[in-house]
């Protein structure tokens, strides 16, 4: 609905309002003059708050662009958190720029058990071979009876509000299919699935780009996500943001 629909709604809701109430003026004129009086305060006070949320949700001129966070098989992921722009793209006056807040918390951040999940690779993994396209759907092989294996390990029960099966090392970085890459992940709290996607994501890049070795890469990751998130992914956010935005430190 635009705001013109809006416009010609809210007139003819006044006017029903207005001719009901007249009607039943006609009744009892006492009890109802009351009526106008808060019909007035609540038509007031209901614009002056909408004013306020139209001017708070509107867009920010040079805002960055929010985009989904995705699955190393091109899978948007449920939690949507928005894409930092690299500092060595973006001029340094407008980083960061209306980013949405996250509020997260690495102190509470889930961690895969490091004695059911220590992470795994591909051994004969390569550099080109991560960074050619289409690789990690080509390795990607886990079946119904891993997943639920791996529920059974951690003690979990499948379905909504739980988690997902996830890689510990994606394969976009050569990790591999191995029950030991394997840990049901869930969406909160923050740092959750869509921060570690966004992880993956931004090593991969680097990786393909010669910024960092595949190797280390795959330490990064397995060793704990949630550092690894914070030494690459946070600080392209700027230092206000993190200030703002991080709780439990």
């Amino acid at each position: 609905m635009n705001w013109k629909s809006a416009i010609i709604v809210a007139s003819v809701t006044v006017a029903l309002g207005i001719i009901y109430i007249r009607l039943r003026w006609r009744r009892s004129p006492q009890a109802y003059r009351a009526m106008i009086w808060l019909t007035a305060c609540y038509f007031v006070a209901g614009s002056i708050v909408g004013a306020w949320v139209l001017h708070i949700v509107a867009p920010t001129p040079n805002a960055p662009t929010v985009e989904v966070a995705a699955t190393s098989a091109g899978v948007p992921s449920p939690a949507v958190m928005p894409v930092a722009p690299r500092l060595d793209s973006v001029p340094s006056s407008s980083v960061p720029v209306s980013i949405p807040p996250l509020h997260f918390d690495p102190a509470h951040a889930v961690l895969p058990d490091p004695k059911l999940t220590p992470g795994d690779v591909f051994a004969d993994a390569t550099k080109d071979d991560v960074c050619t396209p289409g690789w990690a759907s080509e390795h990607r092989h886990v079946t119904e009876s891993d997943r639920d294996r791996v529920y059974t390990e951690y003690g979990r029960t499948r379905g909504p509000g739980c988690c997902e099966v996830d890689h510990l090392v994606p394969l976009e970085l050569g990790g591999s299919n191995d029950i030991k890459n394997l840990w049901p992940q869930p969406d909160e709290p923050r740092p959750g699935a869509g921060e570690k996607d966004q992880l993956e994501n931004a090593l991969h890049e680097m990786v393909c780009k010669g910024e960092l070795p595949l190797a280390d890469a795959q330490k990064c990751i397995e060793s704990n996500w949630v550092k690894c998130w914070e030494k690459y992914v946070v600080p392209e956010y700027g230092p206000e943001w993190a200030v703002a935005n991080r709780h439990g430190w």
